[in-house]
């Protein structure tokens, strides 16, 4: 019997086409040594930081906070701005009684042992009203939720800002490392995670 020299190079053909399919699927499926070696450099780096130092002047830092605080705040809560100037005025408005009220608080800026912002309240206007800080901080303390950054401790009158807390979802650390308001030297720690990017 006589043998199609046809079908013999069909066959070939088909064998060699297969073939080639096979190799580069094998080629594209496979990572690279480079991909391997990122991927286990990146892996050993999780749970590490890289840090950055970063200096502020005033209005650097009041248009960062104003930031978080939009970024933060709870639908029908407190709406608040943040100023530094020859000290730290918070101001905002709030519903008592289905009425507007808008109040300003004035503090004293400091850093606490943690690196976080604390502000030491110096006096509270409610309207052109003054009150108490103690009474007014015991007030919010109690009637509103602010979150986890923002910490409240009435009977020293004192707010503390959770710098951690503001950028806990990205996984970015920050510590204040100084804070001269008359200099206008603001200097801040940032530490950017170093994590898995698979």
């Amino acid at each position: 019997m006589k043998q199609n020299p046809w079908k013999w190079a069909f066959a070939i053909l088909l064998g060699l086409v297969l073939g080639f399919i096979v190799f580069v699927w094998f080629q594209v499926t496979t990572p690279s040594s480079d991909q391997k070696q990122i991927a286990t450099q990146t892996t050993q780096k999780q749970g590490q930081y890289a840090n950055v130092n970063v200096v502020l002047n005033k209005e650097q830092l009041s248009a960062a906070v104003n930031y978080y605080l939009q970024q933060n705040q709870k639908k029908g809560a407190i709406k608040y701005r943040f100023v530094l100037d020859k000290s730290a005025i918070l101001m905002g408005t709030t519903k008592i009684l289905g009425k507007d009220i808008s109040f300003t608080l004035y503090a004293t800026p400091q850093l606490d042992d943690s690196g976080n912002l604390e502000l030491k309240t110096k006096s509270v206007a409610i309207g052109s009203l003054n009150a108490p800080p103690s009474f007014v901080l015991g007030y919010i303390k109690n009637n509103y939720d602010l979150g986890k950054w923002a910490k409240i401790n009435a009977s020293k009158a004192t707010i503390t800002l959770d710098l951690n807390q503001l950028t806990k979802k990205q996984g970015i650390k920050i510590q204040g490392e100084k804070f001269d308001l008359k200099q206008d030297d603001l200097q801040f720690k940032v530490a950017f995670p170093l994590s898995n990017v698979n």
